[in-house]
Protein backbone atom coordinates (compact mmCIF):
# COMPACT_ATOMS: atom_id res chain seq x y z
CA UNK A 1 0.00 0.00 0.00
CA UNK A 2 1.30 3.46 -0.90
CA UNK A 3 1.12 6.16 1.69
CA UNK A 4 0.58 9.72 0.58
CA UNK A 5 2.40 12.44 2.48
CA UNK A 6 1.56 16.07 2.13
CA UNK A 7 4.51 18.40 1.49
CA UNK A 8 4.78 21.11 4.14
CA UNK A 9 3.99 24.50 2.80
CA UNK A 10 6.82 27.01 3.16
CA UNK A 11 5.61 30.05 5.01
CA UNK A 12 7.36 33.27 4.12
CA UNK A 13 7.86 35.37 7.19
CA UNK A 14 7.47 39.05 6.31
CA UNK A 15 10.57 41.14 6.84
CA UNK A 16 10.40 44.33 8.85
CA UNK A 17 12.59 47.41 8.54
CA UNK A 18 14.89 48.43 11.37
CA UNK A 19 17.37 51.26 11.86
CA UNK A 20 20.10 51.50 14.51
CA UNK A 21 22.13 54.69 14.82
CA UNK A 22 24.56 56.35 17.19
CA UNK A 23 27.98 57.94 17.51
CA UNK A 24 31.42 56.34 17.33
CA UNK A 25 34.98 57.22 16.29
CA UNK A 26 34.21 60.93 16.33
CA UNK A 27 31.37 60.58 13.83
CA UNK A 28 27.96 58.94 13.40
CA UNK A 29 26.88 55.49 12.28
CA UNK A 30 23.66 54.12 10.80
CA UNK A 31 22.67 50.50 10.30
CA UNK A 32 19.59 49.67 8.24
CA UNK A 33 18.47 46.06 8.06
CA UNK A 34 15.55 43.79 7.23
CA UNK A 35 14.58 40.96 9.58
CA UNK A 36 11.38 39.34 10.88
CA UNK A 37 11.84 40.89 14.32
CA UNK A 38 14.00 43.46 16.06
CA UNK A 39 17.12 41.97 17.61
CA UNK A 40 17.71 44.99 19.88
CA UNK A 41 21.19 45.49 18.47
CA UNK A 42 22.08 48.90 19.93
CA UNK A 43 24.03 47.68 22.98
CA UNK A 44 25.76 44.92 21.05
CA UNK A 45 26.78 47.31 18.27
CA UNK A 46 28.08 49.89 20.73
CA UNK A 47 30.06 47.19 22.56
CA UNK A 48 31.69 46.07 19.32
CA UNK A 49 32.54 49.66 18.40
CA UNK A 50 34.15 50.17 21.81
CA UNK A 51 36.31 47.07 21.39
CA UNK A 52 37.54 48.25 17.99
CA UNK A 53 38.16 51.73 19.37
CA UNK A 54 40.25 50.30 22.21
CA UNK A 55 42.43 48.73 19.56
CA UNK A 56 42.73 51.34 16.80
CA UNK A 57 42.05 54.77 18.34
CA UNK A 58 44.99 57.18 18.29
CA UNK A 59 43.13 59.38 20.80
CA UNK A 60 43.18 56.73 23.51
CA UNK A 61 46.56 56.42 25.21
CA UNK A 62 45.60 52.94 26.38
CA UNK A 63 44.66 51.61 22.92
CA UNK A 64 46.77 48.90 21.32
CA UNK A 65 47.96 51.22 18.56
CA UNK A 66 48.95 53.98 21.02
CA UNK A 67 50.93 51.50 23.10
CA UNK A 68 52.77 50.34 19.99
CA UNK A 69 53.58 53.90 18.92
CA UNK A 70 54.94 54.70 22.40
CA UNK A 71 57.07 51.56 22.51
CA UNK A 72 60.71 51.24 21.47
CA UNK A 73 60.52 47.83 19.79
CA UNK A 74 56.89 46.75 19.71
CA UNK A 75 54.05 45.34 21.77
CA UNK A 76 51.63 42.40 21.91
CA UNK A 77 48.92 42.78 19.30
CA UNK A 78 45.18 42.19 19.60
CA UNK A 79 43.08 40.59 16.88
CA UNK A 80 41.76 43.85 15.39
CA UNK A 81 45.14 45.55 15.09
CA UNK A 82 46.54 42.30 13.70
CA UNK A 83 43.91 42.22 10.94
CA UNK A 84 44.32 45.89 10.07
CA UNK A 85 48.13 45.83 10.00
CA UNK A 86 48.22 42.59 8.00
CA UNK A 87 45.80 43.98 5.42
CA UNK A 88 47.61 47.33 5.32
CA UNK A 89 50.96 45.71 4.57
CA UNK A 90 49.29 43.99 1.63
CA UNK A 91 47.79 47.27 0.43
CA UNK A 92 51.22 48.92 0.64
CA UNK A 93 52.65 46.27 -1.68
CA UNK A 94 49.73 46.56 -4.11
CA UNK A 95 49.96 50.37 -4.28
CA UNK A 96 53.76 50.76 -4.37
CA UNK A 97 53.59 52.33 -0.89
CA UNK A 98 51.18 55.07 -1.97
CA UNK A 99 49.19 53.72 0.98
CA UNK A 100 51.37 53.29 4.07
CA UNK A 101 50.24 53.20 7.70
CA UNK A 102 53.76 54.09 8.92
CA UNK A 103 53.35 57.65 7.60
CA UNK A 104 52.27 59.04 10.99
CA UNK A 105 55.64 60.82 11.56
CA UNK A 106 55.03 62.73 8.31
CA UNK A 107 51.58 63.88 9.43
CA UNK A 108 53.01 65.03 12.76
CA UNK A 109 55.75 66.96 10.96
CA UNK A 110 53.11 68.91 9.01
CA UNK A 111 51.05 69.64 12.12
CA UNK A 112 48.26 67.10 11.80
CA UNK A 113 47.43 65.64 15.24
CA UNK A 114 50.43 67.53 16.56
CA UNK A 115 51.90 71.03 17.03
CA UNK A 116 51.51 73.21 13.94
CA UNK A 117 54.85 74.45 12.53
CA UNK A 118 55.19 78.10 11.60
CA UNK A 119 56.52 77.25 8.13
CA UNK A 120 56.41 74.20 5.85
CA UNK A 121 59.09 71.60 6.63
CA UNK A 122 62.28 71.89 4.60
CA UNK A 123 64.19 69.17 2.70
CA UNK A 124 66.41 68.28 5.66
CA UNK A 125 63.42 67.86 7.98
CA UNK A 126 61.62 65.72 5.42
CA UNK A 127 64.68 63.53 4.87
CA UNK A 128 65.12 63.09 8.61
CA UNK A 129 61.52 61.95 9.12
CA UNK A 130 61.36 59.74 6.03
CA UNK A 131 64.08 57.55 7.54
CA UNK A 132 61.48 56.28 10.02
CA UNK A 133 58.74 55.70 7.43
CA UNK A 134 58.09 52.58 5.37
CA UNK A 135 56.33 49.22 5.83
CA UNK A 136 59.73 47.49 6.03
CA UNK A 137 60.11 48.96 9.53
CA UNK A 138 57.28 46.86 11.00
CA UNK A 139 56.62 43.14 11.18
CA UNK A 140 54.27 40.68 12.84
CA UNK A 141 55.81 37.86 14.83
CA UNK A 142 53.51 35.45 16.62
CA UNK A 143 51.29 37.64 18.81
CA UNK A 144 53.43 40.79 18.64
CA UNK A 145 53.78 43.78 16.34
CA UNK A 146 57.45 44.75 16.12
CA UNK A 147 59.44 47.68 14.73
CA UNK A 148 63.13 48.00 13.94
CA UNK A 149 63.15 51.78 14.54
CA UNK A 150 61.94 53.30 17.83
CA UNK A 151 60.77 56.42 15.95
CA UNK A 152 58.47 54.47 13.63
CA UNK A 153 54.76 55.00 14.35
CA UNK A 154 51.62 53.84 12.62
CA UNK A 155 48.31 55.54 11.85
CA UNK A 156 45.44 53.30 10.76
CA UNK A 157 42.86 56.09 10.49
CA UNK A 158 42.92 55.73 6.69
CA UNK A 159 41.29 52.30 6.97
CA UNK A 160 39.97 52.14 10.55
CA UNK A 161 36.43 53.22 9.67
CA UNK A 162 36.32 50.88 6.70
CA UNK A 163 37.52 48.02 8.89
CA UNK A 164 34.89 48.89 11.49
CA UNK A 165 32.17 48.84 8.85
CA UNK A 166 33.35 45.37 7.81
CA UNK A 167 33.28 44.18 11.42
CA UNK A 168 29.73 45.43 11.87
CA UNK A 169 28.74 43.73 8.62
CA UNK A 170 30.24 40.41 9.72
CA UNK A 171 28.38 40.75 13.02
CA UNK A 172 25.06 41.18 11.21
CA UNK A 173 25.77 38.21 8.97
CA UNK A 174 26.57 36.07 12.02
CA UNK A 175 23.06 36.81 13.30
CA UNK A 176 21.51 35.66 10.05
CA UNK A 177 20.77 39.16 8.77
CA UNK A 178 21.40 39.17 5.03
CA UNK A 179 19.78 42.42 3.93
CA UNK A 180 21.51 45.44 5.39
CA UNK A 181 23.42 48.66 4.86
CA UNK A 182 26.11 49.75 7.33
CA UNK A 183 27.40 53.33 7.27
CA UNK A 184 30.05 54.86 9.52
CA UNK A 185 31.41 58.31 8.81
CA UNK A 186 30.33 58.05 5.17
CA UNK A 187 31.95 54.64 4.62
CA UNK A 188 29.36 52.07 3.52
CA UNK A 189 28.96 48.34 3.04
CA UNK A 190 25.84 46.71 1.63
CA UNK A 191 24.30 43.25 1.49
CA UNK A 192 21.15 41.87 -0.07
CA UNK A 193 18.17 44.13 -0.70
CA UNK A 194 17.10 47.49 0.65
CA UNK A 195 13.73 48.43 2.11
CA UNK A 196 12.17 48.73 -1.36
CA UNK A 197 13.31 45.26 -2.42
CA UNK A 198 15.99 46.60 -4.75
CA UNK A 199 19.70 47.23 -4.43
CA UNK A 200 20.85 49.85 -1.95
CA UNK A 201 21.11 53.35 -3.40
CA UNK A 202 24.10 55.34 -2.12
CA UNK A 203 24.47 59.04 -2.81
CA UNK A 204 27.79 60.77 -3.45
CA UNK A 205 28.17 64.18 -1.86
CA UNK A 206 28.88 67.10 -4.19
CA UNK A 207 32.41 68.28 -3.24
CA UNK A 208 31.56 71.85 -4.25
CA UNK A 209 29.15 71.94 -1.28
CA UNK A 210 31.68 70.56 1.20
CA UNK A 211 32.01 73.81 3.11
CA UNK A 212 28.28 74.23 3.56
CA UNK A 213 26.09 72.87 6.32
CA UNK A 214 23.92 70.81 3.98
CA UNK A 215 25.11 67.94 1.82
CA UNK A 216 24.12 67.88 -1.83
CA UNK A 217 24.06 64.54 -3.66
CA UNK A 218 25.76 64.83 -7.04
CA UNK A 219 25.61 61.18 -8.15
CA UNK A 220 24.03 57.93 -7.05
CA UNK A 221 25.20 54.33 -7.25
CA UNK A 222 23.28 51.07 -6.87
CA UNK A 223 25.07 48.43 -4.76
CA UNK A 224 24.56 45.03 -3.19
CA UNK A 225 27.28 42.91 -1.61
CA UNK A 226 29.89 45.63 -2.06
CA UNK A 227 31.40 48.55 -0.14
CA UNK A 228 31.92 52.18 -1.09
CA UNK A 229 34.14 54.75 0.62
CA UNK A 230 35.31 58.30 -0.07
CA UNK A 231 38.48 60.24 0.68
CA UNK A 232 38.64 64.00 0.23
CA UNK A 233 41.11 66.85 0.57
CA UNK A 234 38.76 69.79 1.17
CA UNK A 235 37.53 69.25 4.71
CA UNK A 236 40.85 68.85 6.54
CA UNK A 237 43.86 71.00 5.78
CA UNK A 238 46.55 73.19 7.37
CA UNK A 239 47.58 76.75 6.65
CA UNK A 240 51.34 77.22 6.92
CA UNK A 241 52.44 80.70 5.98
CA UNK A 242 50.39 81.80 2.99
CA UNK A 243 49.69 78.30 1.65
CA UNK A 244 47.13 75.59 2.44
CA UNK A 245 48.13 71.93 2.64
CA UNK A 246 46.02 68.77 2.46
CA UNK A 247 46.02 66.28 5.33
CA UNK A 248 46.57 63.49 2.79
CA UNK A 249 50.30 62.78 2.58
CA UNK A 250 52.36 61.06 -0.06
CA UNK A 251 54.32 58.59 2.11
CA UNK A 252 57.00 58.34 -0.56
CA UNK A 253 57.89 62.04 -0.59
CA UNK A 254 56.78 63.18 2.85
CA UNK A 255 54.70 65.97 1.33
CA UNK A 256 50.95 66.67 1.17
CA UNK A 257 49.36 65.80 -2.16
CA UNK A 258 49.01 68.63 -4.65
CA UNK A 259 47.63 67.03 -7.81
CA UNK A 260 44.28 68.78 -8.17
CA UNK A 261 42.20 65.86 -6.87
CA UNK A 262 39.38 66.98 -4.59
CA UNK A 263 37.84 63.61 -3.71
CA UNK A 264 38.04 59.94 -4.61
CA UNK A 265 35.23 57.39 -4.17
CA UNK A 266 36.03 53.69 -4.47
CA UNK A 267 33.82 50.61 -4.78
CA UNK A 268 35.40 47.32 -3.68
CA UNK A 269 34.59 43.93 -2.18
CA UNK A 270 34.84 45.25 1.39
CA UNK A 271 35.19 48.60 3.10
CA UNK A 272 38.79 48.25 4.30
CA UNK A 273 39.92 47.62 0.71
CA UNK A 274 37.90 50.55 -0.62
CA UNK A 275 39.30 52.75 2.17
CA UNK A 276 42.90 51.89 1.34
CA UNK A 277 42.44 52.40 -2.39
CA UNK A 278 40.66 55.74 -2.10
CA UNK A 279 43.77 56.98 -0.28
CA UNK A 280 46.09 55.44 -2.88
CA UNK A 281 44.21 57.03 -5.80
CA UNK A 282 44.40 60.41 -4.06
CA UNK A 283 48.18 60.01 -3.86
CA UNK A 284 48.71 58.59 -7.34
CA UNK A 285 46.76 61.24 -9.18
CA UNK A 286 44.52 60.75 -12.20
CA UNK A 287 46.93 59.49 -14.84
CA UNK A 288 48.77 56.98 -12.67
CA UNK A 289 45.54 55.72 -11.10
CA UNK A 290 44.05 54.92 -14.49
CA UNK A 291 47.32 53.31 -15.53
CA UNK A 292 47.43 51.02 -12.48
CA UNK A 293 43.76 50.44 -11.58
CA UNK A 294 41.74 51.65 -14.56
CA UNK A 295 41.09 48.17 -15.93
CA UNK A 296 40.98 46.38 -12.56
CA UNK A 297 37.66 44.48 -12.42
CA UNK A 298 37.65 44.51 -8.60
CA UNK A 299 38.20 48.24 -8.05
CA UNK A 300 35.83 50.97 -9.22
CA UNK A 301 36.91 54.56 -8.67
CA UNK A 302 35.41 58.00 -9.23
CA UNK A 303 37.64 61.10 -9.11
CA UNK A 304 36.55 64.71 -8.67
CA UNK A 305 39.29 67.16 -9.59
CA UNK A 306 39.96 70.84 -10.21
CA UNK A 307 40.59 71.96 -13.78
CA UNK A 308 43.03 74.68 -14.79
CA UNK A 309 40.28 77.31 -14.73
CA UNK A 310 39.33 76.39 -11.16
CA UNK A 311 36.09 74.58 -12.02
CA UNK A 312 35.37 71.02 -10.91
CA UNK A 313 35.19 68.00 -13.20
CA UNK A 314 34.99 64.26 -12.61
CA UNK A 315 36.01 61.00 -14.20
CA UNK A 316 35.45 57.29 -13.45
CA UNK A 317 36.86 53.99 -14.58
CA UNK A 318 34.62 51.43 -16.29
CA UNK A 319 34.09 49.36 -13.15
CA UNK A 320 32.64 52.35 -11.28
CA UNK A 321 30.40 53.26 -14.20
CA UNK A 322 28.76 49.83 -13.91
CA UNK A 323 27.04 51.04 -10.71
CA UNK A 324 26.23 54.65 -11.60
CA UNK A 325 22.57 55.61 -11.84
CA UNK A 326 23.12 59.18 -13.05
Amino acid sequence: MLLAFSTPTKVDVPLKHFIVSGRAQGTTYTIKYLYPDSLFLQDKVDSLLLVVDNSLSLYKTTSSISKFNASLRGTPIDIHLLHVVSASLGFSAETLNAFDITSKPISLLWGFNGPTPSTPPGPLQLASVLKHVGPHHISIRNDSLLKDDPHTMIDCDGVAQGYTVDQLSQFLLSLGIKDFMVELGGEVRTSGKSFDGKHWIIGLEDPSASFGTNSIVSKRVSLSGLAITTSGSLKKFKRLGNAYFSHIMDPRTGRPINNGIVSVTVIARDAITADAYDNAVMVFGIQQSFSRFGADPSIGFHIVYTKADGSLADTSNLRFKDFLLN
